[in-house]
């Protein structure tokens, strides 16, 4: 049976090797500048910066996914903006990514929320039908970024 919950700090160490096997999947390990340390201090310490909901089936984590919360200027209130969705393969196509997302939606609307708001790689044709069967608007709007000078690790 399938399970949704927020991941607490017991997680954190789990949910962090889900994160690597993401960046592995994608070929971007090299791209993950957080460590463990890091990872539970600014997610699961005094002021959490970011949040999880955990899947769990057959006694064990089979997917994450991670947000932040933010203010919707047009909008007048909060917004959950979704930063990765994950589910290990063997579980893929079970309906972990929905259950999931449908999960959070729940949640940011119990709290509140005025949206779930997340990108997806404009490439990834696969996960735009997905979301859109789950019936997520999918817009061409551009995402742009800058990275700033790295940090200093802890």
């Amino acid at each position: 049976m399938l399970s949704c919950r927020h991941a607490t700090r017991r997680d954190a160490a789990a949910l962090f090797e889900m994160v690597r096997e993401l960046a592995a999947h994608e070929n971007s390990l090299a791209a993950l500048r957080t460590d463990l340390e890091r990872f539970c201090r600014d997610g699961f310490g005094p002021q959490p910066r970011f949040a999880a909901v955990l899947a769990e089936a057959e006694g064990r984590l089979v997917g994450y996914v991670s947000y932040t919360r933010a203010y919707a200027i047009w909008h007048g209130g909060m917004s959950l903006n979704v930063d990765d969705v994950y589910v290990r393969a063997d579980f893929r196509r079970q309906g972990v990514g929905a259950a999931m997302l449908h999960w959070l939606r729940a949640f940011a609307a119990q709290t509140g929320a005025c949206r779930l708001r997340w990108g997806v790689n404009a490439h990834n044709t696969g996960a735009i039908r997905f979301y859109e069967r789950l019936g997520a608007v999918v817009t061409t709007k551009g995402l742009c970024s800058w990275e700033l000078a790295e940090r200093a690790r802890v």
